[in-house]
């Protein structure tokens, strides 16, 4: 039952119609790919790596409507220790390490136009009920000028093989334009369950988010896609990435992505 849902869910993301109102497809394409890791927060990631070790994520992410591929990367640490800030608090830097992009003038492939560092801090630790907290800084290093300023809040109960999570973002611009809005915040609820048996390294799940920029319109997104962890230490996700499916500008992606833990050193 549960692999023909995630399937449907999978068909219905590649083959729905979408429509909507005009949105400035640069700007959303560049903000979202730095926010792929704090997404896999809500269904297959920790909330944090372990402490003690360092984390990668990395991916290709392609759009079938604007042609544009980009690399997101996300790289994570989380000191070892018994306080908040050193060993409940993961620090990280992600980016698009490769960015391809469809102009007037051609395709134009560079560095990410913008930086991303984060703290997230688990606030509250139960068996099954966590809250974590991460203040986030985004520099802008191209194609516009200033910052982001913001953060996240991660609320996630796993209970049998189930996540249920919600996260909560806003930031700011210090400098705002029509490609870095004056104010970003978004709601995504997501769901994922780790199949059992002989299916055990596979954890389908399904994220629907609402974003509202200053100046435009809200948008409604759904991204549904599966995971296999290859290793205790390593996994790889594919996800089929539904934006604008109400307002804003629409847009299909597919993402395909890998996270691997270092582990501690001997």
């Amino acid at each position: 039952m549960v692999n023909r849902t995630a399937a449907g869910l999978l068909l219905l993301l590649a083959v729905m119609p979408v429509h909507g109102v005009g949105f400035h497809r640069h700007s959303t394409v560049r903000r979202h790919t730095t926010g792929v890791s704090m997404r896999k927060r809500l269904h297959v990631n920790d909330l944090i790596a372990e402490p003690g070790t360092v984390e990668l994520d990395f991916g290709g992410l392609y759009s079938y409507t604007t042609s544009t591929f980009t690399l997101p990367s996300a790289l994570k640490w989380t000191p070892e220790g018994d306080s908040l800030f050193w060993g409940r608090t993961e620090y990280s830097a992600s980016f698009d390490s490769v960015s391809s992009a469809v102009s007037a003038g051609g395709r134009s492939t560079q560095f990410s136009d913008r930086l991303t560092f984060a703290a997230t801090s688990v606030l509250f630790d139960s068996e099954h009920f966590d809250i974590a907290v991460a203040p986030a800084a985004t520099a802008v290093l191209h194609d516009d000028s200033g910052a982001r300023l913001g953060a996240n809040l991660i609320a996630r109960l796993d209970r049998s093989g189930n996540s249920l999570a919600a996260l909560l973002s806003w930031s700011a611009a210090t400098r705002p334009s029509d490609t870095n809005p004056a104010g970003v915040w978004d709601l995504d609820i997501g769901y994922g369950r780790q199949l059992g048996g002989r299916f055990k390294r596979f954890t389908p799940h399904v994220t629907a988010a609402l974003e509202r920029s200053t100046g435009f319109a809200g948008t409604f997104s759904l991204f549904g896609g599966i995971q296999y962890a290859i290793t205790e230490r390593a996994a790889i996700d594919v996800v089929c990435q539904r934006y604008g499916l109400a307002g804003g500008d629409p847009d299909r992606q597919i993402l395909v992505s890998f996270t691997y833990n270092f582990g501690k050193r001997p």
